[in-house]
């Protein structure tokens, strides 16, 4: 024995949990997205007239920013979070983060294509939500302030999907296809405000950046695709007047 040796007992060797953060942490952020999800319904089924188009972009944008400002905050490890997500972010890797990313974006479209065709036969026809027709940009200048939301969009709603949730339920779970559903489901509901079948197609786009995610291992090219994804949205509800 040491102490028979003469030997001081080894010292204990304290770790933080296996987990992205305190379960408390992510209990308050599902129930801040279980909020935002119920607002989303409410305005989908109630709609009613909203303040002007870029208050609304600007404050969405905002929004982002503070979940994922109160998502870093909770971390264990934030500069190791963020490294691991982000991978070896670099200017010279730009070129080839944003092929991938496009490589990703036509992915998911097919996706979207694959999943909405049958899916929309069995709801409303309209393509697109009351909400969201409301939302759609009328002029160049909203059509530059969607990109810019767009552009947060990808990188805050990855960051805290993708990033946060997707590897916090897999540390729980242990099962990367159970953490894959359930942080794909939950980002579906976000969603509520485009309409029922809009939601089925945007899970099942959740889904498609979750396993390229995983596969990956960072989030550079699932950012680019979402950012993509939206800029794409909003332009086609532009010229779609």
């Amino acid at each position: 024995m040491p102490e028979e040796l003469g030997m001081e007992p080894p010292v204990e060797v304290r770790t933080q949990p296996d987990a992205v953060a305190p379960w408390q942490h992510t209990a308050f952020l599902i129930v801040v997205l279980t909020l935002w999800s119920i607002y989303g319904m409410v305005r989908l089924f109630l709609p009613t007239a909203g303040p002007p188009r870029l208050m609304v972009y600007t404050s969405s944008m905002i929004v982002q920013y503070l979940l994922v400002g109160s998502t870093i905050a909770g971390l264990y490890h934030r500069r190791q979070f963020v490294s691991d997500v982000l991978g070896g972010l670099s200017v010279e890797g730009l070129a080839t983060d944003f092929g991938r990313g496009f490589g990703v974006f036509l992915g998911g479209l097919a996706v979207m294509l694959g999943v909405g065709l049958p899916v929309r036969l069995l709801f409303h026809p309209h393509d697109h939500s009351a909400v969201v027709q409301a939302l759609r940009p009328h002029t160049p200048a909203e059509l530059a302030i969607w990109v810019l939301v767009s552009l947060t969009a990808g990188v805050c709603e990855e960051f805290v999907f993708r990033g946060y949730l997707l590897r916090q339920f897999h540390r729980w779970t242990g099962s990367v296809g159970l953490a894959i559903a359930v942080s794909t489901l939950v980002f579906g509901c976000m969603h509520f405000y485009e309409g029922p079948a809009a939601v089925v197609q945007i899970t099942g786009l959740g889904a498609w950046y979750a396993v390229v995610a995983v596969r990956r291992g960072d989030l550079r090219s699932v950012m680019v695709a979402h950012f993509l994804h939206d800029a794409f949205t909003g332009t086609i509800l532009y010229l779609h007047k």
